[in-house]
């Protein structure tokens, strides 16, 4: 990597991770190769890490190869670009890549702070179902009765004061639902107890589970930004809107902290879910100051979260607002024509939304 970035990418490792990036997103790129693509990208990192931590620049490294950086010149571009590797050779970085850290931390990386572990009783939860089995539908069904009971189970200790125990159980069963979800099965009786969960989890006093407020939010918005099932979806409109004005800032403060974070990391996707959910945030705390920025940084990839800042700017009686947003979102992107129209209904004073889709 570090012969190829000196001879055809100016000495610039970044150039290399955007030619590789550019790689990764063909559309031709199968799933096998985008895992690959992903690898790369990570032992990319880790080698940029490295160099760091040595205080090393690539053309030391360069010079003390000596020889041997010209004999292995020629395959530079075939091994980094062109070959693809076979899996026994793959580095540890290129099979313990951010994405899949990422996704593990989400599932269960603040758990040690809770008040009470949901360890034990993930352990318990995940005890009833195999990741070796088939689930034929009718055993599914049977699996979702048994999620179903958890779920009772911690809304009975909620009701008895129990609610450590409780937020707990409801966090493990959130967790293990997501991960009964990769079972080779049709699951979609899942997605409704994972609501049932979500909702009683949200419901919850957290304040007498005795949670810190940042180790909750932090998980929380952990969870949303990584949960990729749709489990979540539409699951959480209002919630921030309870919240009070410190407790929005500590939210839009960590989101904004997991956008640069993750786009460091190569995680595209994940930032874009982060950058949706701070605008859902920052629409719900009524954050207005912060609609234009957010909207220029959103542009016209997404439509969706771009008319929900201008809805909400209009329920604001601020009209002025929702033309900014319109004007600093239209940047050539995915859905540059569906926002174009809205803005030019918006001009001429009709403002219909649909925000369902």
């Amino acid at each position: 990597m570090i012969l190829l970035a000196h001879q055809e990418f100016d000495t610039d490792l970044d150039q290399l991770a955007a030619e590789m990036h550019a790689q990764r997103d063909r559309p031709s790129v199968t799933e096998l190769g985008q895992e690959e693509w992903k690898g790369r990208l990570s032992h990319l990192r880790d080698l940029q890490r490295r160099l760091r931590e040595g205080g090393l620049d690539l053309a030391s490294v360069i010079e003390a190869a000596g020889p041997l950086a010209k004999q292995e010149a020629r395959r530079a571009r075939r091994k980094v670009l062109e070959k693809p590797a076979r899996q026994a050779e793959w580095s540890e970085p290129m099979h313990w890549t951010p994405q899949k850290k990422g996704f593990d931390f989400a599932l269960c990386g603040h758990w040690d702070a809770f008040p009470v572990s949901p360890r034990p009783y993930a352990e318990k939860v995940a005890a009833n179902f195999s990741s070796h089995r088939f689930y034929t539908e009718r055993q599914s069904f049977s699996v979702a009765r048994r999620l179903d009971r958890y779920v009772a189970e911690g809304k009975k200790l909620a009701a008895q004061g129990q609610c450590e125990e409780a937020l707990a159980l409801l966090r493990a069963v959130l967790t293990e639902t997501i991960r009964v979800m990769g079972l080779p099965t049709i699951l979609v009786e899942s997605l409704r107890q994972f609501q049932a969960a979500f909702r009683e989890y949200l419901a919850l006093d957290h304040a007498a589970a005795g949670i810190d407020e940042t180790v909750f939010m932090h998980d929380l918005l952990t969870l949303l930004i990584w949960e990729d099932y749709g489990l979540t979806y539409e699951q959480t409109y209002g919630y921030f809107r309870k919240l009070s004005r410190e407790q929005g800032q500590l939210c839009i403060g960590f989101l904004r902290q997991q956008i640069e974070r993750l786009k460091a990391e190569d995680l595209d996707y994940q930032a874009q879910e982060a950058l949706t959910l701070l605008g859902q945030v920052v629409c719900e705390q009524g954050c207005y100051e912060l609609f234009i920025s957010l909207a220029r940084e959103m542009k016209s990839d997404h439509w969706r979260r771009i008319l929900l800042l201008a809805d909400t700017a209009m329920k604001a009686r601020k009209r002025d607002v929702a033309m900014l947003v319109f004007e600093a979102a239209l940047q050539p992107g995915t859905h540059y024509d569906y926002l174009r129209r809205h803005y030019e209904q918006l001009q001429r004073g009709v403002w219909k939304p649909d925000l369902k889709g």
